[in-house]
């Protein structure tokens, strides 16, 4: 038996064991994750931050799911200001009870900031800010959250930002830090003059975050988007070998999982190195829940998807092969 680490799409490591023809994973979310907002002040923010403060229930879907201790703090892209590297309104925690009136409240950082938006040099001030070291827990996986409608004009390079938000977390540990990018991604689908947030693009495509665009019209979307990245919840399972798609058989805790009722879907996709791998993705109504087993069988392929759930009925005798 094959013990190996997998890390897929920015989630966090998970034990994948390969035995007879069969890929088992096991839903192993961190028990505790800091989220760190960083929200424009700039003058045009207004009706962005209002869109974020109504979704808070989105926001903590996942992490109430996968009973995750979570603190959300929200900080400025203001680095000149009197609250530059603060958090407004502390911080919040899974255990308060007004968490919802308190994040609304958060969010709604204002418009009166700094023309020139830094909000990767602002989540770095408030990391490193002595006032919030109650917020930072040296155990917790930590989630950084940009929403702007501008570039950032941070002083150092990306990659500068990235490294010093793993340092936080050991180095070492890539897993346990992600980043996030709401912001303009198409110039054309927002009314206000805005610039595309490419540097925010690239530490979310550097850490393997979720991006979204500022300027769609509901927020709910994303930000489930962003609360399943952030509780590192896995969705997507890469298989070991390219299978054949009529006989995959797919089982949560042993219970197999009708490939036609939509729980999960199939497809081939190229990984980081630019090879082709095979992956399950659960729909979010389906997701497996922590400490549950995944277990996937099949047989030996070429992974066409076209295949994928023909002849469902037979897949109940894979065995061999993978």
């Amino acid at each position: 038996m094959l013990t190996l680490g997998l890390t897929l799409l920015g989630c966090t490591e998970n034990e994948l064991v390969v035995h007879d023809g069969t890929d088992v994973f096991y839903q192993s979310p961190p028990q505790e994750v800091d989220i760190l907002l960083v929200v424009d002040d700039s003058c045009s923010m207004q009706p962005y931050q209002q869109k974020l403060s109504k979704n808070f229930s989105e926001f903590i879907t996942f992490f109430d799911e996968a009973n995750i201790l979570w603190h959300i703090g929200v900080t400025t892209t203001d680095i000149k200001g009197d609250n530059a590297g603060q958090l407004a309104n502390a911080f919040i925690t899974w255990e308060d009870e007004d968490a919802q009136e308190r994040f609304e409240d958060a969010v709604n950082v204002g418009i009166n900031g700094y023309y020139h938006e830094a909000g990767l040099h602002a989540a770095w001030m408030a990391l490193e800010n002595p006032n919030n070291q109650a917020f930072l827990r040296p155990d917790a996986s930590l989630s950084l959250i940009f929403v702007s409608d501008e570039e950032d004009v941070s002083p150092w390079p990306v990659h500068e930002y990235t490294n010093r938000f793993y340092s936080k977390k050991g180095g070492n540990t890539r897993d346990a830090v992600n980043a996030s990018a709401v912001v303009v991604t198409d110039v054309s689908t927002c009314e206000n003059q805005s610039r595309t947030g490419d540097r925010y693009l690239e530490m979310a495509e550097q850490t393997n975050g979720v991006i979204g665009n500022i300027c769609e019209d509901n927020f709910a979307d994303i930000v489930t988007e962003l609360s399943l990245n952030a509780s590192r919840l896995m969705d997507t399972f890469e298989l070991s070998g390219m299978p054949n798609p009529a006989t995959l058989a797919v089982s949560v805790e042993s219970e197999e999982l009708d490939c036609a009722e939509g729980h999960f879907t199939y497809d081939v996709i190229q990984n980081e190195d630019g090879e082709d791998v095979a992956i399950i993705v659960f729909d979010i109504d389906s997701l497996p829940q922590p400490s549950q087993q995944i277990a996937i069988r099949y047989y030996d392929g070429d992974g066409n998807p076209e295949s994928f759930c023909e002849g469902a009925e037979a897949t109940s005798d894979t065995g061999g092969g993978a």
